[in-house]
């Protein structure tokens, strides 16, 4: 059930320059939430009356972790917010990540911050066995390997090779698959629409299934404004789905790249 809810910050935590750990909490108990949904959250601003979309990264009963990176004034306001400050979210939005019990050998991809919806899984799902490929463009902008190493063996890659393997994080994953290293039952990715892509190629060349949360920009999330509007092949037809209502995740094969 979708919940209106007032959030209290926690903590607002600087990850990296532009990249903040956003922790808020709420004295009544949350709904069910799982990994890939969102939150759709205020600003703090009366005069922005959007609000912004933040995938889960963290949760429990009464509290939710978000990673906020500055790319505008919304999340400039967001990374702004003071322990004790309050602001609206309406959660869980969206569908999540859902494992079929065949799924016993998972991959988690995430490039850059998309790896923080990725995290979550293990928590909903922890019976099953978890690989991470992280990417990232440098040794500098390396996050999340810690929590991810608590729950899966943990492979990180850079472009610059300085932290990690050297190359993209598709490179180190079709490796270990044509290796025999790992082959996962599914993939799930997060990041931008190029390493998507990738991700996207390796699934078909072992046919292995894959689902995928991206970057889709959003207004409304209700599915009322059409801006998260991304197109996906259903019954030989492609068809405009709205990312808030019909996703954020998706099947991979699917989606029109």
């Amino acid at each position: 059930m979708i919940k209106d809810i007032i959030f209290t910050v926690a903590h607002n935590k600087r990850l990296l320059p532009t990249v903040f750990e956003l922790k808020l909490t709420t004295k009544e108990p949350l709904p069910f939430m799982r990994a890939g949904q969102f939150v759709h959250i205020e600003t703090g601003c009366s005069a922005m009356p959007l609000r912004r979309p933040f995938c889960l990264h963290k949760y429990d009963k009464n509290s939710i972790t978000l990673i906020v990176a500055i790319v505008g004034k919304g999340t400039e306001l967001l990374a702004a917010l003071k322990k004790g400050d309050t602001l609206k979210g309406i959660i869980p939005c969206g569908n999540g990540f859902v494992l079929k019990g065949n799924h016993k050998k998972v991959v988690l991809v995430g490039g850059g911050i998309g790896c923080a919806p990725l995290l979550g899984v293990p928590q909903d799902y922890p019976d099953r066995e978890y690989r991470s490929y992280l990417g990232f463009s440098c040794a500098e902008m390396v996050l999340f390997k810690k929590d991810f190493a608590k729950v899966s063996k943990v492979t990180v890659i850079t472009e610059d090779g300085k932290c990690g393997i050297k190359g993209f994080v598709t490179d180190a994953l079709k490796q270990d698959i044509s290796s025999g290293e790992f082959i996962p039952d599914v993939i799930l990715a997060c990041g931008a629409h190029g390493m998507i892509k990738a991700v996207d190629k390796v699934a078909r060349d072992f046919k292995i299934p894959a689902y995928m949360t991206g970057e889709e920009r959003m207004g409304c999330g209700i599915g009322a404004c059409l801006v998260c509007a991304c197109a996906v092949r259903e019954n030989g037809e492609i068809k405009n789905k709205k990312a808030c209502l019909d996703g954020p995740v998706f099947l991979l094969e699917d989606m029109v790249l």
